[in-house]
């Protein structure tokens, strides 16, 4: 199960729930009952249920299913036999919907039969190629529900990603061909889609931005900042790009945005790209389309934001490795209650100007994830550890990771796999989840396990 400082904002699936009997059978009355029972048996902290008011039996039933769920949103089904009940019904009633499902067997004298029923109908869902997980268990035990959240959480993603508007503004950045996307691949795969708002636009948009705009966002902002060694005109420059973002998102409908940051724009989004995210819309850096995906659906699951950044040194003795960016750190993620607003450094690179965030990240459990390929190709890994306390002299933002699996042999064995260099760190231990995400999604995983 994954663990969150605050496991309240995790995502609740949307979840319709039948009950199936066969009346002719021992447990029936048992069946009957269970319809009445289950909203008081799920955990609803976690998950939203939806239960069919009757019971699924024959073919005859399956309208009135199907007429209660139309309009609920549901994220994933669940078949719940109450006794035994003929195989073939619940794959009919699964189609249908296109939902992902959760096949649960209960293997008791009760429920007399209900385990045989799943047992069967396991084949024709697998057959059929319907998306399902199976668990066995009593409805009342908890234990059974944990094992089911990662699947539910994972369709959740699956469906609320759908329609996504990633804006894109430029290529990808100079030196960078892991982050080349297929836009169509995307489209799907995950029934997103990549808006082409240009670097260009970005520019008048930006050029045009009000000065008592920015005047009132800076007075704003600065507060949440130590600037004492921000010369104000970078602070205002910064104030001005985010004003711009924030103005494409709104034009466009973005849920989120990225930029060919890298050269000519180095600096100039950072601050913008904090706030957005802070603000929950996924704003990678560099044009990073694909860590875009990632990072919305960190939020749509933890309810909190995502820091995007690279692996730039690791301590493979210890098994901890330091993740920075220039200064993008979100600041609800950031250890210090006012980090530190200085100008990105002018080595950085032609054309780097404005202000970045120098600060780490607040301690707790993380999952570093990477997403690259195209059609055909598409693979994520993910690697889980914990943030930990550090200060460090590096300019920008960073996060010092304890990771649990061995270091050493993941990055090898990520690298060996063609994995890219950008990693997008989702608070809380989320790997199994990820993973049963890419089964959906019908793309490869890769997951750094821990040693034994």
């Amino acid at each position: 199960m994954p663990t969150s400082a605050d496991s309240s904002q995790w995502l609740r699936p949307r979840l319709g729930i039948v009950v199936t009997t066969w009346s002719h059978e021992n447990g029936a009355a048992y069946a009957r009952d269970l319809v009445d029972l289950l909203p008081g048996q799920a955990p609803r902290d976690q998950l939203e249920p939806v239960i069919f008011p009757g019971l699924l039996e024959h073919e005859t039933d399956i309208p009135r299913v199907l007429k209660h769920f139309e309009d609920k949103a549901l994220d994933a089904l669940c078949l719940l036999p109450g006794n035994f009940t003929l195989d073939h019904v619940m794959p009919l009633v699964a189609e249908p919907t296109g939902l992902p499902t959760l096949l649960w067997a209960i293997p008791t004298q009760q429920a007399w039969g209900a385990l045989v029923a799943v047992q069967q109908t396991v084949l024709p869902f697998k057959e059929l190629g319907l998306p399902f997980r199976l668990v066995i268990g009593k409805p009342e035990d908890p234990r059974v529900w944990q094992r089911a959240m990662p699947y539910l959480r994972a369709a959740a993603i699956q469906r609320r990603l759908r329609g996504l508007r990633i804006g894109m503004m430029g290529w990808r950045a100079q030196g960078m061909s892991d982050v080349v996307f297929d836009e169509l691949a995307l489209r799907e795969v995950f029934g997103i889609q990549v808006v082409n708002v240009g670097l260009t636009r970005y520019s008048r948009t930006l050029s045009a931005v009000p000065e008592e705009e920015i005047e009132s966002a800076w007075t704003e902002m600065k507060p949440k900042f130590n600037i004492e060694s921000l010369d104000e005109g970078v602070g205002k420059y910064g104030v001005r790009s985010y004003l711009a973002l924030k103005r494409l998102v709104a034009e466009e409908a973005l849920q989120a945005i990225t930029l060919e940051c890298f050269h000519d724009h180095l600096g100039g989004p950072c601050l913008g790209f904090s706030a957005l995210n802070d603000q929950g819309v996924a704003a990678p850096c560099e044009n990073d389309v694909l860590a875009s995906i990632l990072m919305a659906a960190g939020q749509m699951l933890t309810g909190q934001p995502t820091f995007h950044a690279d692996i730039v040194e690791a301590d493979l003795g210890e098994n901890t490795a330091i993740l920075h960016h220039c200064g993008n750190m979100p600041l609800e993620l950031a250890a210090d209650a006012k980090p530190i607003l200085k100008p990105i450094r002018e080595t950085a690179g032609p054309g780097a100007f404005g202000p970045t965030i120098k600060t780490t990240m607040r301690p707790g459990a993380v999952t570093a994830v990477n997403l690259v390929g195209r059609a055909g190709t598409m693979r994520m890994c993910a690697l889980e550890g914990t943030a930990l306390p550090f200060s460090t002299d590096m300019p920008g933002s960073g996060a010092l990771v304890s990771f649990r699996p061995d270091l050493e042999k993941a990055l090898e064995r990520f690298g060996n796999e063609g994995y890219g260099h950008h990693f997008v760190l989702i608070r809380g231990h989320v790997a199994q989840v990820l993973e049963e995400w890419c089964g959906l999604a019908d793309i490869a995983f890769l997951r750094g396990e821990p040693e034994g």
